[in-house]
């Protein structure tokens, strides 16, 4: 008789993990809008320095909004890696693995 199938403890982890990056993308995203928007304004800060600077935050907002992909495509690529259902001697192996006790 095959053994029962039971969720996978390591997809789930990052399936959650995977929701709250999505949560917060959003909230990462809009990190540098404001600073990025008031520079832009020309009412906060002129002159070439100002201008370097705010090319500087326009580059991180951009890099961030990067990291943030590139985060989501590696946990994703990961959750193909692992099946939503294992046997429950895996589940039980994998948990484990997850918390470092033999």
């Amino acid at each position: 008789m095959a053994e029962e199938m039971v969720p996978n403890p390591r997809h789930a982890q990052l399936l959650e993990l995977l929701k709250e990056v999505q949560s917060r993308a959003h909230e990462v995203g809009q990190a540098y809008q404001g600073i990025y928007a008031a520079m832009q304004s020309a009412k906060v800060w002129t002159g070439p320095t100002a201008s370097k600077w705010t090319n500087e935050v326009a580059d991180r907002h951009h890099r961030l909004a990067q990291l943030v992909r590139q985060m989501t495509h590696a946990i994703e690529d990961e959750l193909h890696r692992h099946p939503a259902m294992v046997t429950r001697s895996q589940a039980e192996l994998i948990r484990h693995q997850l918390t470092g006790r033999p």
